[in-house]
């Protein structure tokens, strides 16, 4: 328990200084303790001695159930429990309901009162002085308010905050008992029993938050989909093999621009909800392997939905197949819960599930202090120096953070034994003052940074990359593979110190529900949802800062496709568990490398062809030109000679396609018997999935 250093700095009157409750009453007891609590309700102890054989109370008829809820009276000598009387119906004309202990034998009795009843929740405010010793002055002020209705003289006044809960609960009210009425004759008629709705006969609602048509689903490249009309031409180095993986099952895909639109509205209304989805594919009628198709279908939707920003942990999948009435696409369903409401998913972001301890915390007084009714009072809970420093806070993400310039910000230790709550903190440094936060409740004895200025002394760039890994694979069918991929978030922060001395740096990071942290610097620690980061930046230095976060992702590849294919030799790279793909695999890729030699080798021919009629185009000109002016017979001839030279040239370099064209085709057709003929069956996947096919 910590003593209050200061008891009632100022005394306030309460706004208008008008009306307050009334309060439990009582002329043969005296108010001694009061702890205001944080969940709006506060604690009182009273003192009586009584010379005859009963006390009487006059509790307000408000507060009648949280007086009887809560009311313990007991002998100071023997610790006894007395018993407490009062009317069944009614109040007195003023408003008030009385109550009687009755005391057993001759006085005086000494008795111990405690009760709790309403009281406005108290209000914390801090002041953090910085000083150039690695310490800090904390100083926590509590601001209660007595609306009781009763002057509280010299009584010991304490503050408190904790998880406890508190409720109203109606204990007054006669509550009387039904009970059936039995007949002991004989009866001849019987009236059957009751009638009802059968439970669970009906479905639930489904709420259908969205719905896009196939058309309106981007595809990636690399998919089996795709169409190069998405993205322009494939570049010169890599092999464009025309032949698709399956006519029938897999059709080229042109992106209606509209769909790309509505995925980010999409996405931006489920970044705001924070609710709980699941994502159900659904496959035309005419499609082989629906299942397939629609589960892809709903995995491409949760891809692009992960890229705009949605929690993964919000988005499930459902494969739908064929389903009367429902066209190729996919529709987004909110998750509801058995008694009908929406399922949530606000664990990632708020506090009250992040696993963060609540605490306790209570501060009271050593010395009696009065708080006049009506009034309200300005009291000291904590005066102490604390380990502590000034640094710079980056936490982009916040409410009211900002992306490009790190925070000032103060870093200290709970002093106390008791959780320091939420409230606004003030920071003098040097004699002056220097700004002003807003902290969150700091358990205790833990470290808590607060930002309270922004200098623009710490300047950050951001560029964010993604890339994919195969992580296991799944299925693979005529050349389409189906796997789980490691989608990595990789965010690179420049960050650049403008002052003239080194500077501590706290990069605040808060990972989504569904990612994983892979890479960050290693000095960190935990601050709820959120990595804390530290780094140190000499003075006009640009340091630069990688964090990485994987999340699985379930996509289909076209191994003909050149992404498909860095993707597939990638994986091969590195350790895995599936042999019976590997050497298959391994064969294809060197037929591939064949195939990708002779696309360079025609490309590079036909640019050297290209450069040889433009030559000969040129020698032509120069040929005509002499002719018209009937000169040059010398070099007429040795022109010409020169044009029959290059001609040869140009002959033997178009053999030379033909003959690499011929090689490309028969390597094509290796590699497309190989692939068709290559197949695996499925395997388990590690995301979340309400598919029966997977």
């Amino acid at each position: 328990m910590l003593k209050f250093l200061a008891i009632t700095l100022a005394t306030l009157c309460i706004s208008s200084c008008g009306s307050y409750s009334s309060y439990v009453d009582s002329e043969d007891s005296a108010l001694g303790r009061v702890v205001i609590y944080r969940n709006g309700v506060a604690y009182f102890e009273r003192r009586a001695i009584i010379e005859d054989d009963r006390l009487t109370l006059r509790v307000p008829r408000n507060k009648v159930d949280d007086f009887l809820k809560s009311l313990t009276v007991s002998d100071r000598k023997t610790g006894k429990s007395l018993p407490v009387s009062f009317p069944t119906q009614g109040a007195a004309a003023d408003g008030n309901v009385e109550m009687s202990i009755h005391l057993p034998g001759k006085g005086p009795h000494d008795l111990n009162l405690s009760y709790i009843t309403e009281s406005p929740a108290w209000k914390p405010s801090y002041r953090i002085t910085v000083n150039s010793a690695g310490k800090v002055g904390v100083q926590g002020w509590a601001i209660i308010d007595n609306t009781s209705g009763e002057d509280w003289r010299d009584i010991k006044l304490g503050v408190g905050s904790s998880s406890a809960l508190s409720f109203r609960y109606d204990l007054r009210s006669i509550r009387s008992v039904y009970r059936e009425q039995l007949n002991g004759g004989h009866q001849f008629a019987h009236a059957p029993p009751m009638g009802g709705a059968v439970h669970g006969g009906t479905k639930a609602k489904t709420l259908v938050f969205a719905q896009l048509k196939d058309g309106e689903i981007p595809r990636p490249p690399g998919h089996p989909d795709y169409s190069q009309d998405n993205a322009g031409q494939l570049s010169a180095t890599t092999l464009n093999v025309a032949t698709r993986p399956d006519r029938d099952a897999y059709k080229s895909h042109r992106l209606n621009p509209r769909g790309s639109r509505r995925v980010k509205l999409l996405a931006r209304k489920l970044k705001e909800s924070a609710k709980q989805f699941t994502i159900e594919g659904y496959a035309e009628k005419s499609e082989r392997n629906a299942n397939e198709r629609s589960l892809d279908r709903a995995n491409l939707l949760r891809n692009q939905l992960i890229m705009e920003g949605v929690s993964p942990d919000q988005l499930k999948v459902k494969s739908g197949g064929h389903k009367l009435g429902m066209k190729a696409g996919v529709r987004l369903v909110q998750n509801m819960n058995d008694d009908g409401s929406s399922s949530d998913n606000k664990g990632s972001q708020s506090n009250s599930s992040n696993g963060s301890p609540i605490g306790t915390s209570h501060f009271e007084s050593d010395v009696t202090t009065t708080v006049p009714r009506g009034t309200s009072a300005m009291v000291s809970m904590l005066n102490e120096d604390t380990e502590g420093h000034l640094v710079y806070l980056y936490y982009p993400n916040a409410k009211r953070g900002n992306k490009r310039y790190a925070f000032r910000a103060v870093r200290f230790k709970n002093p106390s034994d008791s959780t320091l709550d939420s409230g606004p903190v003030t920071v003098y440094g040097n004699g002056r003052f220097i700004g002003e936060g807003l902290s969150e409740a700091i358990p205790p004895r833990a470290t808590a940074v607060i930002p309270f200025a922004m200098d623009r002394q710490i300047v950050v760039n951001v560029q964010e990359k993604r890339k994919d890994r195969i992580s296991h694979l799944i299925t693979l069918n005529r050349g389409v593979l189906r796997a789980e991929l490691e989608h990595t978030k990789r965010t690179l922060l420049k960050l650049t110190n403008r002052l003239k001395q080194k500077a501590t740096v706290l990069i605040r990071h808060t990972l989504s529900k569904g990612w994983t942290l892979s890479k960050g610097p290693k000095l960190f620690e935990k601050q709820g949802m959120s990595q804390l980061f530290e780094i140190t930046i000499a003075a006009g230095q640009t340091k630069t800062v990688t964090i990485e976060e994987t999340t699985p992702m379930q996509r289909m590849l076209d191994l003909r496709s050149p992404i498909g294919v860095d993707l597939v030799r990638l994986y091969l790279t590195t350790p895995h568990d599936d042999r019976r793909f590997e050497t298959p695999m391994k064969a294809l890729l060197k037929i591939h490398d064949e195939m990708a030699n002779h696309s360079t080798t025609i490309h590079s021919l036909r640019d050297r062809q290209l450069e040889y009629r433009s030559r000969l185009n040129e020698l032509h000109m120069q040929i005509v030109s002499l002719k018209a002016f009937k000169a040059g017979g010398t070099l007429t001839r040795h022109l010409r000679a020169k044009m029959r030279q290059i001609s040869a040239k140009v002959q033997q370099l178009t053999l030379d396609v033909v003959n690499h064209q011929e090689k490309l085709m028969m390597a094509k057709i290796r590699f497309q018997d190989g692939l068709s003929e290559l197949t695996l069956t499925p395997k388990i996947s590690k995301q979340k999935s309400e598919n029966v096919d997977s």
